[in-house]
């Protein structure tokens, strides 16, 4: 007999083996588990650089030819690392050096400074001795180290005076300003510059580093302020007497510095000889020129 097709939600007849039973649909999630990579062995050359460089790199550094270029790495860092510790003007540590000052160095710094003649100063660093030599206080514990702090703040504070004065006058641009900041730094460097020709001559160019000459030249922005100052005073007799007085003051605090410098650092100069003198005469009297340049204003823009 042909079976009968069950209505579709119906009930079937009660002499039917039929057993209805429910589906349930599956909701769980499917997880996905990648596969586990295989283990590494230590020491395995061809999977160094798998994490870096991705398993298609492997094969580039097995064998000999991972081991030349391990070695070449190495060896380019490890020149690259004294390179950098060789430039000492641009290290870390001379820069800090030059920089540890506290507000009490700048007080005294800026009294010998205006008064070289006040007492008696000595102009000798204190040393430290460490193994294997000695090296020389910094600023904050040494009234006579050198500095970079005080000629920095004395140039901007001089080309903020130049910014004034020609505002004053009616004659500021930019283009002015940028003059009077381009001659600054060049009168600045060509003086650092003479220090450093000054001491190869007299055979001890070796003895101070350009960096702390630079130091000893830019305290000249000190006393360039104080000239630029006069000269805005519309003064001609205050004018004259503080030209004189900061030119003889920067002249002795120049040449009793280089004069330690010469005799007093260098141990392969001859304390006997007199050719330092006639220097040291020059770099004194070069102070009254150049501190009168450094106390005008630009002729071309100064109120007529």
């Amino acid at each position: 007999m042909a079976q009968q097709p069950y209505p579709a939600f119906g009930v079937p007849p009660a002499n039917s083996a039929w057993v209805p039973t429910s589906v349930q649909p599956n909701n769980a999630p499917q997880v996905f588990i990648p596969p586990q990579p295989a283990p590494v062995q230590a020491g395995d050359p061809s999977t160094s650089f798998q994490g870096s460089f991705g398993a298609g790199a492997a094969p580039l550094f097995t064998g000999i030819a991972g081991d030349v270029l391990r070695h070449q790495g190495e060896t380019y860092l490890q020149r690259g690392k004294l390179y950098v510790s060789r430039i000492g003007f641009l290290s870390g540590g001379i820069i800090h050096y030059h920089f540890s000052v506290t507000p009490a160095y700048v007080r005294t710094k800026l009294l010998m400074l205006f008064a070289p003649f006040l007492k008696n100063w000595t102009f000798v660093r204190s040393p430290e001795h460490i193994a294997g030599g000695h090296r020389y206080l910094p600023p904050r514990q040494d009234i006579n180290a050198p500095d970079l702090y005080i000629p920095l703040m004395a140039l901007w504070t001089y080309c903020m005076l130049v910014g004034i004065g020609l505002l004053a006058r009616g004659g500021f641009r930019p283009e002015a300003m940028y003059n009077a900041v381009s001659s600054a730094l060049g009168s600045w460097l060509c003086q650092t510059l003479l220090l450093k020709g000054v001491l190869w001559v007299l055979g001890v160019g070796g003895t101070a580093p350009l960096l702390e000459l630079g130091a000893y030249s830019g305290y000249t922005w000190v006393w360039a302020c104080a000239t630029l100052l006069a000269t805005l005073s519309n003064s001609r007799m205050g004018y004259h007497v503080v030209w004189v007085y900061s030119s003889f003051a920067s002249a002795l605090f120049l040449v009793r510095t280089m004069r330690r410098v010469i005799l007093q650092e260098s141990r392969t100069y001859n304390p006997d000889s007199k050719t330092h003198n006639y220097f040291l005469l020059g770099l004194a009297l070069l102070q009254f020129p150049l501190m009168a340049w450094l106390g005008r204003l630009p002729r071309n823009l100064q109120k007529s």
